[in-house]
């Protein structure tokens, strides 16, 4: 799939969080979340996917470097690389840790090589997606999952919430399952940790559960 099909959308996104980090600097509030509760409990959710400790894991969407903030706090041991359209969050996250690889990166350029790790997790990436939202979603999943040697976990806000924000792209977690299947049929849906958001895993092999 070519890159030019998502320009406008990723253009705008790097423009809503470019605008965010500059306003709000080093918080959670330039990642749009609603605190830093709600944020370490997805970081939880995702973690869960299988045994990180030791592991290779790919942060996509890694904005500016929390996850792996959490991850130390939490004492995981992971090869850590995190990847980000945003240059403003990459420069942060480097001047944060300055031992740890973040790059600007876009996954769906083909041109910029990324190296397939044990686990790929992604949190908050499809929020502000655009007209082909759920397109896109299916897109980056599919990628993220070949860049992922043991598994996949992402979160998205659900469509079965209550509560929305104009503007913001809540999927339908069923459907948002029916596709994963066509990818491994491995998949296991987590909708209990909060009202208004939901998370995937995707397997590739049976031991891994």
């Amino acid at each position: 799939m070519s890159k030019d099909r998502w320009r406008k959308d990723n253009e705008r996104n790097v423009r809503i969080y470019s605008a965010r980090v500059m306003q709000h600097g080093q918080d959670v509030k330039a990642l749009g979340w609603g605190s830093r509760e709600s944020q370490g409990r997805r970081f939880a959710v995702l973690s869960e996917v299988g045994k990180l400790n030791g592991s290779s894991v790919l942060d996509v969407g890694s904005g500016l470097g929390d996850f792996y903030a959490w991850m130390r706090r939490k004492r995981l041991r992971v090869r850590y690389t995190g990847v980000d359209i945003t240059p403003g969050m990459v420069d942060k996250a480097r001047a944060r840790f300055p031992r740890t690889q973040f790059r600007v990166c876009d996954l769906l350029d083909g041109s910029q090589l990324v190296a397939a790790h044990d686990y790929v997790l992604s949190s908050g990436i499809f929020t502000h997606s655009g007209r082909s939202a759920f397109e896109f979603l299916k897109t980056m999943v599919r990628r993220m999952f070949d860049l992922s040697e043991q598994a996949l976990a992402f979160n998205c806000l659900s469509g079965w919430a209550e509560e929305k924000e104009v503007g913001e792209f809540h999927a339908d977690p069923l459907r948002v399952v029916s596709f994963c299947r066509t990818l491994t049929p491995r998949v296991v849906l987590r909708h209990d940790y909060h009202p208004r958001d939901f998370t995937v895993y995707l397997y590739r092999r049976r031991e891994e559960f």
